[in-house]
């Protein structure tokens, strides 16, 4: 499919955007939180890092993570082409390479009512990604470090808030609000994002799971972007 999920209808997703903001709190709404009081089910994703961790190890041995640019190319000249991601879930999709190559993340995706994408990110050395905000308000992201440099460790800036990732631990982001990433150490950074429902009212729920069920037909083209290196022999 032609075009982004994160700029096509621009009109229509300002209006849900305002709808959504505005039942979550406005511009006075935190940045960063704490997943226990927002999402307590990743607990069960927690206690089993050591196995997802070793999973998302043996996928980056094994596979050529495709990059942002070569999927969403809209979306990716204005964030970055070299972000790479591997989708394991996206919009109620799996991707099933995903059952024998993430299988904890894609269990855990598919057990949890409120997951709308589950996925692997990466920021090689040097990559950057500016300031910007996600185009869609109606969610809030977890991220999970896997591998997080320790040395001149990558971070995240929210507004005037920064947080550096730690492996194993988790956060919750409300990347609605303007933030950039920066990796100036020599390693990757890895981590997990699960991007959940955000918590609202009842009619501004029922708006964000109406938008998004009709995002779905975008799934194929994120889902099957892990694909790639298979499909082209690499």
């Amino acid at each position: 499919m032609k075009g982004s999920p994160s700029v096509n209808q621009p009109r229509i997703r300002a209006l849900t955007n305002w709808v959504f903001l505005r039942a979550a709190g406005g511009e006075d709404r935190p940045a960063v939180l704490s997943p226990p009081d927002y999402f307590p089910e990743v607990r069960a994703l927690e206690d089993r890092f050591p196995q997802l961790k070793a999973e998302v190890d043996a996928l980056l041995a094994h596979r050529e993570i495709p990059r942002y640019g070569a999927f969403d190319p809209v979306r990716a000249a204005q964030v970055s082409e070299d972000w790479k991601l591997y989708y394991a879930y996206m919009f109620g999709r799996p991707n099933e390479l995903a059952r024998t190559e993430l299988p904890t993340l894609l269990e855990f995706a598919e057990s949890t009512p409120n997951v709308v994408n589950a996925f692997v990110s990466i920021l090689d050395p040097g990559v950057r990604l500016p300031s910007h905000r996600d185009p869609y308000a109606g969610i809030l992201r977890y991220h999970l470090g896997v591998r997080i440099p320790t040395d001149n460790p990558p971070r995240i800036r929210l507004r005037d808030e920064y947080y550096t990732w730690s492996e194993g631990k988790g956060v919750v982001l409300d990347v609605n609000h303007e933030h950039e990433v920066v990796n100036d150490s020599a390693q990757a950074r890895v981590i997990v994002i699960v991007d959940f429902h955000r918590p609202m009212g009842f009619f501004a729920s029922r708006l964000n799971r109406h938008m998004l069920r009709l995002k779905r037909k975008w799934a194929p083209q994120f889902v099957d972007a892990a694909r790639y290196d298979v499909m082209h022999g690499a």
